[in-house]
């Protein structure tokens, strides 16, 4: 996929409070506010007369820059160029597209080439809690337009592409990752349940039976105290096919659990292939588990 670039970035708040951002999101306009702004003069470039009118407005020749900024980029940015705004914790970017048409209210409007997204090239949804901070300080800005500073941060995102450094920490991440199934096979069984057990306790839930002593189909029972789900866990050093659809079959009729997981370290079940009311946790889902635990130094000290 080819990565996104422009020749400017600009962030755009769609109205007072927001005022556009309906209008502008389902008409695939960009919509300026700036009523007193001269029209001609901005529609043939010439700034100095903009500002001179802006300036015998504000009465300060600073406030008149600042307005001739914001109303400068808005007139000639071009396909060249990416707008961003955030609607209901989503960042949308589009890219504008022909003149700029004053509408009866003194306000403004333009069309964009293609009408605004909040997803990547590739489709990754541009949710605002998965953004840098860097880029999101943006919203503070007290005007209508203002440049994004984070703008090489902003295009590997639009990109869906990684930073040298994110990158290397990824690598880093799965070569982890790697070796924390490599040091699960050493556990012995009982330590391997332990473990399971560490992992599920540190995602909320909470065992109800002892471990390796429950009925002959559960090593583990538990209970989620947020919802009251109850949950039996079947742990597997080695796991086969047969062993799995065994277990299924003998507890097709139970009906006193809402959950059921199935987990193992060593074994020829793809993990992407769970029987239906299943959950899968094999070497590689569990090795994130249990990354994402901070059990990582529990494992190698269980080993060493």
């Amino acid at each position: 996929m080819t990565a996104v670039t422009a020749s400017h970035l600009y962030y755009i708040k769609l109205g007072r409070g927001g005022d556009w951002e309906a209008e502008s999101l389902r008409d695939g306009v960009l919509r300026f506010g700036y009523r007193e702004a001269p029209h001609d003069l901005c529609a043939r470039g010439d700034w100095q007369g903009v500002w001179e009118a802006m300036k015998s407005i504000r009465g300060d020749a600073g406030a008149a820059t600042r307005d001739v900024n914001q109303i400068r980029a808005y007139y000639e940015a071009d396909e060249h160029s990416i707008f961003i705004t955030f609607v209901g914790g989503l960042l949308y970017w589009c890219r504008p597209n022909g003149p700029v048409e004053l509408l009866d209210n003194r306000s403004h409007r333009r069309q964009t080439a293609e009408g605004w997204r909040n997803t990547s090239v590739n489709g990754t949804l541009l949710s605002a809690d998965r953004l840098s901070g860097r880029l999101l300080k943006v919203q503070m800005f007290r005007g209508a337009i203002c440049d994004v500073r984070a703008g090489d941060y902003l295009l590997r995102k639009l990109s869906d592409q990684l930073s040298p450094e994110v990158a290397a920490a990824e690598e880093a991440e799965r070569a982890l990752m790697t070796a924390i199934v490599e040091l699960m096979r050493l556990l012995t069984w009982q330590d391997f349940e332990l473990l399971v057990d560490l992992v599920f306790s540190t995602s909320g839930w909470r065992r109800v039976s002892q471990v390796g002593r429950t009925q002959k189909t559960v090593d583990l029972e538990l209970i989620l105290p947020s919802t009251a789900e109850r949950a039996f866990v079947q742990v597997k050093s080695q796991a086969t096919s047969a062993a799995l659809n065994d277990y299924v079959a003998r507890l097709a009729e139970a009906d006193a659990y809402d959950r059921m997981f199935f987990v193992w370290h060593t074994g020829d079940i793809a993990e992407e292939s769970s029987p239906a009311g299943v959950i899968l946790l094999g070497p590689r889902k569990l090795s994130r588990m249990v990354l994402d635990a901070g059990l990582s130094s529990w494992l190698r000290e269980k080993v060493s």
